[in-house]
């Protein structure tokens, strides 16, 4: 039994599975290897830089937060910074660092991005331009760009249908609030609702067998 002291494992293998450091003095052939390669100092930077942007991102913000009480505490701007810091992190941490499914990372991008622009809104004194137009149309480019992939990728097409289904239901979100009253311009809100809707059919058409097979198996039915 060899041991990598790197990993902290214990392997049969001659070199370790994950970081491929050889363990014996006999070299080992890549058509040998028991598992795929793994560069983990590349993983160990990747994670070491997603701390490090935590930490900067919360000490920038606190940093903010005094200034801000100090100088002009009858308006606390720091709300701008927090926002913009928060969809920075995302961006950088699961966007762009992350190994997380692309279909995972357009809804975390959709989430975030409306989020930012909706608190930057409510800041100036209203809520209007963000629930009118950028929410539908945020989400609008979301299902087309999960549909995109859909259609490029084909063969794995299946691992896109959890991300559609939330897509279209976020695609609702803006006609709802224009029949509570919250939002006030319609056509973008029937805009992204038709194209979830559109989305959804052409699924259930092109697509039936298999697109039914993994909505039960997503909803567990």
């Amino acid at each position: 039994m060899n041991r990598c002291l790197e990993c902290e494992i214990n392997t049969k293998q001659r070199a370790c599975p994950l970081c491929h450091q050889l363990l014996s003095t006999t070299d080992l052939p890549k058509e040998e290897r028991a598992y795929p390669a793994y560069d983990q100092k590349r993983f160990k930077v990747k994670d070491r830089l997603a701390k490090f942007a935590v930490f900067g991102g919360i000490l920038a913000t606190i940093i903010c937060l005094l200034v801000n009480i100090i100088v002009m505490p009858r308006f606390l701007w720091v709300f701008y910074v927090a926002v913009a810091v928060f969809y920075l992190l995302v961006s950088l941490n699961h966007t762009i660092l992350s190994p997380s499914h692309l279909g995972g990372k357009i809804i975390a991008q959709v989430v975030s991005l409306t989020f930012l622009l909706l608190v930057i809104d409510a800041m100036t004194g209203s809520l209007q331009w963000s629930v009118d137009y950028v929410m539908p149309l945020i989400i609008l480019a979301g299902i087309v760009l999960i549909c995109m992939l859909i259609i490029k990728v084909r063969m794995k097409w299946t691992g896109y249908i959890s991300f559609l289904l939330m897509m279209i239901g976020l695609g609702y979100l803006p006609l709802i609030l224009y029949f509570t009253g919250v939002s006030h311009v319609l056509w973008p809100a029937v805009s992204a609702a038709s194209l979830g809707t559109v989305s959804f059919i052409l699924m259930l058409l092109i697509a039936n067998e298999s697109f039914m097979t993994q909505l039960m198996r997503r909803f567990h039915l």
